[in-house]
């Protein structure tokens, strides 16, 4: 296949046939050209998370805050508790303050060049490249990984796709193979192709509309390409989380003191260390880290949780105060709330944190 020609000629008609309906994506020939505020904010949760993670989270995300002044005039803790439980925080962050740039520097224009949105919080390249090219329609290579698999099987590539020389001639590649009109869906097409075809195991090359011109297909190299590291062995991990729960409302923690989850709210928690049981670090933690004394009761819930390579359990007990919060000190001051089951859903908290609620949860029903 000639690579200027491109691959656009068989690929675009297999999109146009196959391609997933998503919320935030116009199908061709039905709802015309994407809309930009969309695609920005799919774009930001889609990072590192799976589309049918994303799917419920843009939903209700773009159901509330359904525009670009919706979203600067919202609050942060609005926004982080509407992205609770997608992870990566920072770019939640990221979507608001950018948000308020355009409408407050910018007239509420979004930008329609690369530079432009690389300009803005949270976005670099890829990410600027899939707005510019699908919102708008302008020529910018798009590189994900999904992209990068397509590439480095379809001409062969050896070497990291995420490093040096390969990384830099495989951006070079995606922008000589972008066809001349219908950019929008020929960069949501190589996309597609990785995520429902051109997979990282088992990839369907029978499917395939790009099979015959195939280097990878052709010499057997699917299951070699891309050639990318081994990941870390995971860590494993045992957690221990306290819920004290007074007159029908839950005792939670802001995280204030840590970035990692910053101002997000938790239950009192910890990692076991060595050797100790999670009955025994829920107890040390509550006390060291949120000056609780508790009395640790039943073990109410019992959940997995993946972070980065740390495997967590995470033990989670029915505890009662033997002192309460201290408050309201300096120290203390707006970092605690009892919260009623009705309002948790406002708060911005982790997954893992709504696993155990949910858990707990199905485990009163069960016993109800």
């Amino acid at each position: 296949m000639d690579a200027v020609a491109g691959p656009a000629g068989k690929l675009l008609p297999w999109y146009r046939r196959a391609q997933r309906r998503l919320p935030w994506r116009a199908v061709s020939g039905m709802s015309g050209t994407p809309d930009p505020y969309r695609v920005w904010v799919s774009e930001l949760m889609l990072q590192q998370t799976r589309v049918e993670t994303v799917v419920p989270y843009f939903l209700r995300f773009t159901e509330r805050l359904p525009d670009l002044a919706s979203l600067a005039a919202a609050s942060e803790a609005e926004v982080l508790a509407l992205w609770s439980g997608l992870g990566y925080y920072s770019r939640a962050r990221a979507l608001h303050r950018a948000a308020r740039i355009v409408v407050r520097e910018q007239n509420g224009r979004f930008p329609e060049d690369v530079e432009g949105w690389m300009a803005l919080p949270g976005v670099g390249r890829y990410t600027a490249g899939a707005i510019v090219s699908i919102a708008f329609g302008k020529p910018a290579p798009i590189l994900d990984g999904n992209v990068a698999r397509v590439l480095t099987r379809l001409y062969g590539l050896r070497g990291d796709p995420r490093a040096g020389g390969l990384n830099r001639d495989l951006w070079k590649l995606a922008e000589r193979i972008l066809p001349r009109r219908s950019i929008s869906d020929f960069n949501q097409a190589l996309m597609e192709l990785g995520a429902l075809v051109c997979t990282p195991r088992a990839p369907r090359c029978l499917l395939c509309p790009l099979r015959e011109d195939c280097v990878a297909n052709r010499e057997g190299l699917q299951h070699h390409l891309p050639e990318l590291p081994a990941r870390p062995k995971p860590t494993r991990v045992v957690m221990a989380a306290a819920i004290v729960e007074k007159r029908k409302k839950i005792l939670f923690y802001r995280r204030t003191r840590t970035e990692l989850l910053k101002d997000l709210w938790e239950l009192p928690l910890g990692e076991c260390q060595e050797g100790e049981g999670p009955r025994e670090a829920v107890a040390r933690e509550a006390l060291g880290t949120y000056g609780l004394t508790l009395e640790v009761g039943e073990e109410v819930a019992r959940v997995k949780h993946s972070i980065m390579n740390r495997r967590i359990t995470l033990h989670a007990f029915e505890a009662e105060l033997e002192t309460s919060p201290a408050g309201p000190t300096a120290a203390l001051e707006g970092e605690y709330r009892w919260v009623s089951r009705d309002g948790i859903s406002a708060l911005a908290m982790s997954s893992m944190v709504r696993k155990v609620l949910a858990a707990k949860k199905k485990s009163q029903g069960k016993g109800g």
